[in-house]
C-alpha cells in the first residue's frame, strides 16, 4: 500500500478495500459503504451544525496539516515546526508511547456483511499500558466525548476484525495552540456492536 498516493487500495482478509481521497468514499469489493465518521454522524447529533462553514473549513485544514506533520515524523523522522507538533513530542515522552502504524485502513462486518470502513490515526504501544492501543489526534476546540467514544470503538472493532490483534485501550491526543492532553477513552466494543446491528436492521 502506497500511502503517498491519494487513493488507497488494500486487500484485507480476501476483500479489496478502496479509499477514494477526493470524495472520501470507501468501497469493499466495489460496493460503497459509509465511513466510520458517517456512522458516528448518523448515530449522534451534529455538534457543528450551527458553525459557519468557512470556520469549519479553516479548522479542518489546520487539522489535516497537523495530522500530516505527525505522520511524516512517525514515518520518516521529519521534524515538524508547529507549536502543536512540539506538544505532540512532549506527550510522547511523558506517556512513553510508540507509534506502530499510521493511517491504518479498516472495515467492519456484521453477520458477514460489510457495514462501514475507515482509517484510524495510530496504533500505539505504550510502556504505561498493556498491549496495543488506538490513538486519535484531535485539534478541535472542544472534545465531544460521546462522538469520540463511538468513533474509536468502531476503529477498535474494525482493527480486530481486519488484523486479528486485540485493542486494549483507546486514547485521544488533543493538541490545540498551547494545550495538550492525552485522554483516556472508554473501551466498550460490545455496546458499539449492538449500535451497529440496530443501525443495520
Amino acid at each position: 500500500m502506497d500511502k503517498t498516493t491519494k487513493n488507497i487500495i488494500q486487500v484485507i482478509n480476501g476483500k479489496t478495500v478502496k479509499f477514494i481521497s477526493d470524495t472520501h468514499e470507501y468501497y469493499i469489493d466495489d460496493i460503497k459503504v459509509p465511513s466510520v465518521t458517517q456512522i458516528v454522524s448518523k448515530m449522534l447529533p451534529n455538534q457543528y451544525k450551527n458553525v459557519d462553514p468557512m470556520v469549519l473549513l479553516r479548522a479542518a485544514n489546520k487539522g489535516i496539516a497537523l495530522h500530516k506533520e505527525i505522520e511524516l515524523y512517525e514515518l520518516n523522522q521529519k521534524i515538524g515546526i508547529t507549536r502543536e507538533f512540539k506538544s505532540y513530542l512532549k506527550l510522547k515522552q511523558q506517556y512513553e508511547f510508540e507509534v506502530l502504524e499510521n493511517e491504518q485502513l479498516i472495515y467492519i462486518e456484521i453477520d458477514g456483511k460489510p457495514v462501514c470502513a475507515g482509517r484510524l490515526d495510530m496504533i500505539i504501544d505504550s510502556k504505561q499500558e498493556e498491549g496495543l492501543g488506538i490513538a486519535d489526534i484531535k485539534r478541535t476546540y472542544n472534545i465531544h466525548h460521546d462522538h469520540l467514544k463511538l468513533q474509536l470503538n468502531l476503529y477498535a472493532i474494525g482493527y480486530e476484525q481486519c488484523y486479528k490483534k486485540e485493542i486494549k485501550y483507546l486514547k485521544c491526543i488533543h493538541l490545540r495552540n498551547y494545550d495538550r492532553h492525552y485522554i483516556n477513552v472508554p473501551l466498550d466494543k460490545l455496546q458499539v456492536i449492538n449500535i451497529i446491528k440496530t443501525l443495520n436492521e
